[in-house]
């Protein structure tokens, strides 16, 4: 199994429809085939919880993927804001996934004295 970093839980909501084609249930039903989509589950009409791997997807291919089949997300301004968010987050995560941390780790070389200077020194400096 794959480090648990990897994988984001999401909400993604889907525009009022009264066609239940358009609806939250339909699209988990297409999403939950799909590589990378370990869940996909209806939390109302109108939302979807995702969890998927970001070795396969990200929240802007999923959004993609469910405006190309049909369904209409919402589009208000606090959502759009949301997403805008989510898929920076992922870009970064993305591009960062196989970057070793300890590569750019510096040893600290410690020291058991603390520099300081006398308060004349402090006080020289401005006059």
């Amino acid at each position: 199994m794959d480090d648990i970093s990897c994988y984001r839980c999401r909400l993604f909501y889907l525009r009022p429809s009264t066609n239940p084609d358009k609806q939250a249930e339909a699209a988990c039903e297409v999403l939950a085939g799909t590589e990378g989509v370990l869940l996909a589950a209806p939390t109302s009409a109108q939302s979807i919880h995702l969890i998927y791997s970001l070795n396969h997807l990200s929240f802007e291919l999923l959004t993609d993927l469910l405006t190309e089949l049909g369904f209409e997300l919402d589009k208000s301004i606090l959502l759009c804001l949301r997403n805008t968010i989510f898929q920076f987050l992922e870009d970064n995560a993305r591009e960062n996934m196989h970057v070793n941390v300890a590569d750019f780790e510096v040893p600290c070389e410690s020291s058991n004295q603390v520099p300081n200077q006398s308060t004349d020194k402090y006080w020289d400096d401005y006059r």
